[in-house]
């Protein structure tokens, strides 16, 4: 009994991961066994790839066409190939762990901002850059990727670099990119965090995935699905999982973690049942076709990992695994729902 084989029916079961997870044999074991997708928690994000060290010693060379590496993700990749396991690429585009020189002429932060021209070229072939490694090095592999993460926030694009340098449709030309480069077959996502905020999800809606799928550039999108006990209400969420799945797109819950940071057995337990109502639904979505759901993917494997023990500044105990590997009353839970 496994989670990738109880949802087998239904949908793949990921995690993220981190480099614990493919060098301490209990955690390898745990990943081979329970999943069926993974995710560098990291390590595929644009500081790891972009190299720095190269593009700033000849930034003349690069300034239209960033050099990339590969080395800080090789390992994941390797370990996922090894273990026919599939994977999820996160993420091409963000404001986040993006360099800040990346924006500027000739990659000098002491300069002004590079233009609208330079930048959507910088994109468009870093983008480039990476489909070739990935299809020449690792195909059939990365099944999907999160095209750009996080852009909007307080009820407008969100105000980043990106959309300084490039105006309202930066994210249109890396999805161009995305959809020319990327081998065929290859899902495309928008990914976001809070997506059954009213006003979030509509914005998304209309503003983002709407003139995505007039173009045909997009085929998924991904609820990152970072909760709360109180919140968000389910029947929110619910709601915004069906409007996302009235488009057509295939849905992925792609970070899921519950914040819980009282690991008394009755606090436990509330995190069971509060797993087990998200499967349901995901399940109800998933069985009248309401919700076009083909994976969800734990953030993190084990709760010692959480990154939210970090960003809550406070233990978390938001997953499925601990300890030592050992499966919580919540895995059960989730188990469970599929009965």
């Amino acid at each position: 009994m496994s989670l990738k084989d109880v949802f087998a029916p239904y949908f793949k079961m990921g995690v993220a991961v981190a480099t614990p997870d493919i060098t301490v044999p209990a955690n390898k074991a745990l990943i081979c066994k329970e999943f069926n997708s993974m995710t560098c928690e990291n390590n595929m994000k644009p500081m790891f790839i972009l190299d720095g060290e190269e593009i700033l010693a000849h930034p003349d060379k690069y300034d239209l066409e960033p050099a990339v590496t590969f080395e800080k993700c090789r390992a994941f990749l390797d370990f996922a190939k090894e273990n026919n396991i599939p994977m999820r690429g996160h993420t091409l585009g963000w404001h986040n762990q993006t360099p800040k020189w990346f924006f500027y002429e000739n990659y000098d932060v002491n300069k002004n901002l590079a233009s609208r021209e330079t930048m959507i070229a910088r994109l468009q072939n870093y983008i480039k850059a990476v489909f070739e490694f990935i299809n020449s090095n690792y195909p059939n592999l990365i099944y999907a990727w999160d095209v750009f993460n996080e852009i909007v926030d307080e009820g407008d694009f969100r105000k980043s670099l990106w959309l300084e340098t490039i105006g309202e449709d930066f994210f249109i030309f890396a999805f161009e990119a995305a959809r020319k480069y990327s081998a065929p077959g290859t899902q495309l996502f928008y990914n976001d965090y809070e997506t059954a905020l009213d006003w979030k999800r509509d914005f998304i809606y209309d503003r983002v995935l709407t003139p995505l799928l007039e173009k045909g550039l997009v085929d998924g999108m991904g609820m990152q699905s970072h909760l709360v006990m109180d919140h968000p209400d389910f029947a929110d969420y619910k709601f915004a999982l069906e409007k996302y799945g009235s488009t057509g797109l295939v849905i992925h819950l792609t970070e899921l973690d519950i914040h819980n940071n009282d690991c008394s057995e009755s606090s436990m337990k509330a995190l069971s049942d509060r797993y087990a109502d998200l499967f349901k639904i995901l399940l109800e979505a998933k069985k009248t076709g309401k919700a076009n759901i083909e994976c969800v993917t734990f953030w993190n494997l084990l709760d010692e990992e959480s990154w939210l023990t970090g960003f809550r500044k406070e233990t978390s105990y938001p997953l499925l695994f601990h300890k030592n590997c050992e499966p919580k009353d919540a895995y059960y839970a989730v188990l469970k729902t599929v009965e």
